[in-house]
């Protein structure tokens, strides 16, 4: 897969829509034109730094289970990761598209 260019203007929005309520900016993060968001730089490093505290936590407490429950945690934990991660790899894949959809929703409001 080739790699994706972001520019730093890019944002992930935040919330259930325009009618939700805008939620409090953490650090890390920036304000678009329309509506808060999350840089994807943040969002990667809070899933990286996650996973390594999950990974290190089952690598702490494996030695303890027997082996077929060493077994389970190791496919869960994995099951788990690999869903935050395809997630993650939507929400790029969305990003790079996103300022088409946004062009495309102005030239149709502007005909309407």
């Amino acid at each position: 897969m080739a790699p994706v260019q972001l520019e730093s203007h890019q944002l992930v929005p935040v919330g259930g829509g325009p009618a939700s309520a805008p939620a409090p900016q953490p650090p890390g993060t920036a304000t678009a034109a329309t509506s808060p968001g999350y840089r994807l730089s943040t969002l990667i490093d809070f899933l990286l730094h996650r996973t390594y505290a999950e990974l290190t936590v089952l690598a702490d407490l494996l030695p303890r289970k027997t082996d077929m429950e060493r077994k389970i945690e190791i496919v869960q934990f994995a099951s788990r990761t690999r869903q935050l991660f395809v997630r993650l790899l939507a929400l790029v894949k969305w990003a790079n598209n996103a300022g088409k959809v946004e062009k495309c929703a102005m030239i149709s409001s502007f005909l309407d």
